[in-house]
């Protein structure tokens, strides 16, 4: 069920990973969930229940709590979407904005909105 927040937000289908997200450790049923969320973006462009988070952040959110966070870049080759970590709720959700935030500075971001339709 999506919030008054979020929207679909309408992404390049190309994925590249920042270094965090490498480091971020979920377990098999969150695996199952964050790959259809990049099968998703990969196949039509799309991050469903997203939110925005300022200065060219966005959240994917799941109904359990579970969080992606997620930028659309500029990089040689043209605009791709970058994933960062994710997080549940709370407060390792505050750090992983934090942290999210902080690596995004090492980017060019764009900035435009990307909300594709705002429909619930």
């Amino acid at each position: 069920m999506a919030s008054d927040d979020t929207f679909t937000a309408e992404v390049p289908k190309v994925i590249e990973e920042d270094p965090n997200y490498a480091d971020w450790e979920f377990d098999g049923s969150q695996a199952t969930r964050i790959e259809a969320a990049k099968a998703k973006i990969e196949n039509e462009g799309l991050v469903t229940n997203a939110k925005d988070l300022k200065d060219g952040l966005y959240e994917k959110k799941w109904g359990n709590g579970l969080r992606l966070y997620f930028a659309v870049i500029e990089n040689e080759g043209g605009r791709i979407t970058l994933l960062f970590l994710g997080s549940g709720k709370g407060k390792e959700q505050d750090k992983a904005i934090r942290t999210a935030k902080s690596a995004l500075k090492k980017y060019q971001v764009v900035t435009e909105n990307i909300k594709y339709d705002s429909s619930k």
